[in-house]
């Protein structure tokens, strides 16, 4: 069970790291959409512009779990993941006064056993603004929470969580969440004859839709 997890937190530091992958090992492509199909062993994902992409799937492929949360359930030091654009005007919380406020899209409370995971701040292809940060809770003022992870007083994101932003909580899944319906995102490597390969997957539960 250990060396399962701690190849699943390598895995997913690579794709989600802020230092990124080798210019050799680029990151796998993004593919948001609806499993249509599940094969033996491959899924048919229907993207949010109606393409089918399948990709196949091999034993080792990461599978991660979303299911709903609280923004109560956010407390100093926890883990966080938040995907988000730079507002025009600074953090409202007095000690961060010099780092700019972000408005989220999307906060995911990610279970202990993955803390550290993809630890880090970056670009995000959700829009063409859209930023993606992983750490701890440093500090909280109503809905705007700092995102720690880094040792300096600039290696945090601010990122204000609106009411109506989705609060998910992320943890190990299994192939059990693969099933016709099921809103993913899924990472994937394309080979030169087209092909996709999965590299891991976030699958929604109970109808929970990955916003990221």
């Amino acid at each position: 069970m250990m060396r399962t997890l701690l190849r699943l937190v390598t895995i997913a530091a690579i794709i989600f790291s802020a230092a990124g992958a080798r210019a050799e090992e680029p990151e796998p492509d993004r593919i948001r959409g609806v499993i249509s199909q599940v094969g033996n062993p491959s899924i048919v994902v229907k993207t949010h512009d109606g393409k089918d992409v399948r990709i196949e799937l091999s034993d080792n492929v990461s599978i991660f779990a979303l299911s709903k949360g609280r923004f109560t359930d956010v407390d100093l030091g926890t883990y966080v993941g938040a995907v988000a654009v730079k507002m025009d005007e600074y953090s409202p919380i007095v000690r961060d006064s010099a780092v700019w406020l972000h408005k989220g899209f999307e906060l995911r409370i990610i279970d202990e056993e993955l803390r550290g995971i993809a630890l880090g701040h970056k670009k995000w292809d959700l829009t063409p603004e859209s930023i993606i940060s992983h750490g701890w809770v440093d500090d909280i003022e109503v809905r705007v929470i700092s995102i720690k992870w880094g040792p300096t007083d600039y290696d945090e994101t601010d990122v204000e969580v609106p009411r109506n932003a989705p609060v998910h909580r992320m943890s190990l899944g299994n192939k059990s969440l693969i099933k016709p319906g099921a809103h993913v995102l899924a990472g994937a490597n394309k080979a030169a004859d087209g092909r996709y390969v999965g590299v891991f997957l976030i699958i929604g539960k109970d109808g929970v839709v990955p916003a990221m």
